[in-house]
């Protein structure tokens, strides 16, 4: 199936144009005839190719006018709690560019232990055999996925490529070293060129295709098992002799297997220990400190099933808590207020692999280091809460991030949740005292020879705030897509560089608010920014909002960059600290201009540097700002 075809069925199909966004495309018209542009100026193709090349992050830059129907399509569908999870997953695949396998459910090939175990009930048994057969089927397509990898280049994987963001030469260096010197950063920064494009040559050989073909067969398979221990009652326990140092507490029925432990929980408290390919827990207020639903290359596949209870998840063991290193890892929690709690590479992860985890209810809280809480890396990670007042704290390449050859959502279906991701990597050098985050809807690719990945934050409904530093929310790096959506409720945005719908170096980025009274805060270079041939995008529909910034923002784009900010309705206001090159911006070098429109649609505005209420500006032809009605002052130009 062509690429075009699968992102247009699977990512758009038919569109969901909400109210508001086909209303701003007058005003962007008026602009650019005011302008003497054409849309087509706005297109910033790129005609550099390399590996991992993503058609939407193309498609994105070429017609930027069109980021925001594709985000929204996406946030509307994928937040909707009837979503099915299958399908968001064959969403992100689709993203990739590559195919969507369609799994049948089989009977496993082997025979199990607790298949003559005639107290487990039928429907237990039945669940652990879909699951299993799915592992089985899984393993072949694995095996597939790197037939063309030799065993020293599946060590180079296992040893640097399932932690090489965590030994990036930036993030390494400060987050061990915080007196490392210009010099320490240099020689850090060629050994990692060098690691970079050994490890990258071998992910080419890596088949994609494979990895996301039995990510789908054991998602749908740990969704049906999920089916079938609907209603289940509890047991009296079948075996107990487990030893305390696998797990302890209420438990119905353990064994060992191929792929590796399998534990059955009561109702009651259990306290998971050891790494297991599968946990079925039928309820109670449990404590996970294995992995629970984490896959690794020494356990490929992994899945988790709690039904219900305030649960603990506790694990510094990198791909814990539906998280897939060279595997697939599956955690589904039913309901409960639950606390997840990990390092680094883990909640929700896939780095050559794919991770998912799924929380469908409760006021919940997710802790993590550095890949975390929905990242992809050469793989999926997808991390999808349904409800509750949730709180997610990560640090560095988090919150919806997508690296190199890969796809990272986190889905947010309702509640007032918050999002923070600070506190990694000091960049010293450049801004003493801030960080970099990577995080909130980051797009991120490693120049100048390894496209970037798709990384989306999608929150549907809800008062919320977030909270980063440096390139976050609704951002991008290098042949990348980042976004943002937020579906309604009065917001907070904290960011300080890079953020807010800002794209940098061949890249797209957008923050889309379509409702609520929020409030925007950045230093600068963010609010709709673009550098370098690339898009970035702020768009906020309805509401009365303030926005505080310091230069380069609001509409605003260099070298070949374009920056479009359109804020459609509500009384706003408006403060910066700069006036010359905020508020509908683009740089004037000859050959290397770039493009900014700030657009206010309607409502009275309030100014504290450049713009006016009801009035039009625009220094360059390059640059333009309206705050309509304008029509007074534009006819006295």
């Amino acid at each position: 199936m062509k690429k075009a075809m699968l992102l247009s069925i699977i990512v758009l199909g038919t569109a969901i144009i909400a109210g508001g966004i086909e209303d701003v495309r007058p005003f962007v018209d008026e602009a650019l005839v005011s302008m003497k542009m054409r849309e087509i100026d706005l297109s910033v193709q790129s005609m550099i190719s390399g590996p991992f090349r993503l058609s939407l992050v193309d498609s994105c830059m070429n017609r930027p006018l069109d980021i925001p129907a594709i985000l929204d399509t996406m946030g509307m569908r994928l937040t909707d709690p009837a979503e099915d999870p299958n399908k968001t997953l064959e969403r992100a695949i689709a993203l990739g560019d590559l195919e969507i396998h369609k799994p049948v459910i089989k009977s496993p090939a082997k025979e199990y232990p607790w298949k003559a175990q005639r107290e487990i009930p039928v429907r237990l048994r039945e669940a652990m055999d879909i699951i299993f057969a799915a592992y089985e089927q899984s393993a072949v397509e694995f095996e597939a996925a790197f037939a063309n990898v030799d065993s020293f280049q599946m060590d180079t994987i296992r040893t640097w490529g399932l932690n090489y963001l965590a030994r990036d030469a930036g993030a390494r260096l400060y987050a061990e070293r915080g007196d490392a010197s210009i010099e320490d950063y240099d020689k850090a920064e060629l050994e990692a060129e060098i690691l970079t494009d050994r490890l990258f040559g071998i992910a080419t050989k890596v088949d994609r295709q494979r990895i996301a073909n039995a990510s789908v067969i054991i998602l749908k398979a740990s969704l049906t098992a999920r089916e079938k221990l609907e209603g289940l009652t509890a047991k009296t326990a079948i075996s107990t002799d487990i030893p305390d140092s696998i797990a302890s507490g209420d438990i119905i029925y353990w064994c060992e297997t191929d792929f590796g432990l399998v534990i059955i929980g009561g109702t009651g408290r259990t306290i998971y220990k050891k790494r297991t390919a599968l946990i079925i827990d039928l309820g109670g207020d449990d404590i996970y400190l294995n992995s629970a639903g984490g896959a690794n290359s020494k356990t490929p596949f992994a899945v988790c099933l709690d039904l219900g209870g305030n649960d603990l998840y506790h694990s510094k063991e990198p791909f814990a808590f539906g998280s897939g290193g060279l595997g697939v890892g599956v955690l589904i929690d039913d309901a409960g207020n639950d606390i997840y709690n990990t390092g680094n590479y883990g909640i929700a992860v896939g780095a050559f692999g794919t991770g998912v985890l799924i929380d469908k209810a409760g006021d919940d809280r997710y802790q993590g280091g550095l890949f975390t809480q929905g990242a992809g890396f050469i793989g999926f990670g997808l991390l999808i809460d349904r409800a509750g007042n949730d709180s997610y704290q990560a640090r560095m390449f988090a919150q919806g991030f997508g690296y190199v050859g890969g796809i990272g959502f986190l889905v947010d279906s309702g509640g007032d949740d918050i999002y923070v991701a600070q506190g990694a990597h000091n960049e010293k050098f450049s801004y003493a005292g801030h960080n970099i985050s990577m995080a909130q809807g980051f797009g991120y690719g490693n120049r100048p020879d390894w496209s970037g990945g798709i990384g989306l934050l999608l929150d549907r409904v809800g008062d919320d705030a977030y909270i980063a530093d440096i390139f976050a929310q609704g951002s991008s790096y290098w042949l990348a897509l980042g976004g943002l959506w937020d579906g309604g409720g009065n917001d907070v945005y904290r960011g300080y560089q890079y953020c807010q719908g800002t794209a940098t170096h061949l890249s797209a980025g957008i923050l889309f608010d379509k409702e609520g009274d929020d409030s925007y805060s950045s230093h600068g270079v963010s609010q709709g920014f673009g550098h370098d041939n690339a898009v970035g995008y702020l768009l906020d529909l309805e509401g009365n909002d303030n926005y505080i910034s310091h230069d380069m923002s609001r509409g605003a784009g260099n070298l070949h960059g374009v920056g479009i900010f359109i804020d459609y309705a509500g009384n706003d206001s408006y403060v910066s600290k700069r006036n010359y090159d905020t508020a509908g911006y683009g740089t004037w070098r000859k050959d290397f201009s770039g493009i900014g429109i700030k657009l206010d649609c309607h409502g009275s505005d309030n100014y504290s540097g450049m713009g006016e209420n009801s009035s039009w500006w625009s220094p360059s032809k390059f640059r333009i700002g309206i705050n309509f009605p304008a029509e007074n002052k534009r006819n006295a130009e």
